[in-house]
């Protein structure tokens, strides 16, 4: 199924501003309609590949912002019944990379809204874009933030015109504190990010970088990307059994070393997960 519902409205609500799109909508497109009207909220969201609706599903994240934080609502039509539904923020479940819509696919997505605000928010905490705004980097505007962005992820992800990537395929791994302590003694310099929950999540870029000097790793015509390693690339002539082999491959390494059974942000359907 090709979702073609592609339109974009903007609801304003004194500082409360409201996008409503249909979820085959180009993600971008969606970024750069809240950048053109002054909109805070989804700017560090800029340049992931996909759809709108796609994003929901994924709950995608990057730089320090997720779009569960701007999720109104999602209009959906369940494919085993017929019927539609409004499923709201609550219903959502959204959690890392996750989402109700994700572990239902059995859903179509065909309409979602987003809370956003004309409020000066910049969210620069990530250290790739404090580092940008300490050169000098104008962020002040939703506009020159999703601009910045789209340089940063540039410097880390192949052309997409030259080769194939679905961006990260891997989830960066959360763990115990005791198993990420443990780590930290035998790997030093490994970063933790504690949670809230007393766990640990741990880059897992750092990883196959660090310890299993995977950058660049290559078999065949697909690779470990060599600016960022958890970006599989596709070259011409790759198939889906050489991306499942070579995830495999990395996944297996990965569990050897650090005894972390990491797990993958794409879905794969026909071969083995």
């Amino acid at each position: 199924m090709k979702m073609m519902l592609r339109d974009i409205t903007v609801e304003k609500n004194d500082e409360a501003m409201t996008i409503i799109a249909g979820a085959g909508a180009r993600w971008d497109d969606v970024v750069d309609t809240a950048s053109k009207n002054g909109i805070f909220g989804i700017e560090n969201l800029a340049g992931i590949p996909g759809s709108l609706g796609g994003a929901v599903v994924q709950n995608i994240g990057a730089y320090g912002a997720e779009l569960s934080t701007v999720f109104l609502y999602a209009d959906i039509v369940d494919t085993t019944s017929g019927l539609t539904k409004r499923i709201s923020h609550a219903e959502a479940a959204f959690a890392y990379r996750t989402s109700f819509f994700k572990t239902h696919p059995e859903i179509v997505i065909v309409r979602v809204a987003l809370r956003l605000t004309k409020s000066a928010r910049p969210n620069t905490a990530y250290v790739d874009v404090a580092r940008a705004q300490a050169e000098g980097t104008p962020l002040s505007t939703p506009a020159e933030i999703a601009h910045a962005i789209r340089a940063i992820r540039a410097k880390k992800f192949p052309n997409a015109s030259e080769e194939g990537t679905a961006g990260s395929f891997f989830k960066n791994p959360v763990i115990s504190h005791e198993h990420a302590s443990s780590l930290g003694a035998r790997f030093p310099g490994l970063p933790t990010f504690p949670q809230k929950d007393g766990t640990v999540k741990i880059p897992l870029a750092w990883i196959l970088d660090h310890v299993l000097s995977l950058k660049g790793y290559a078999q065949g015509f697909v690779r470990l990307y060599e600016k960022q390693p958890l970006v599989i690339v596709a070259q011409k002539g790759a198939t889906a059994q050489d991306i499942d082999a070579l995830a495999h491959d990395v996944a297996e390494r990965v569990l050897h070393a650090t005894d972390i059974k990491i797990e993958r942000e794409v879905e794969t359907f026909g071969v083995r997960a």
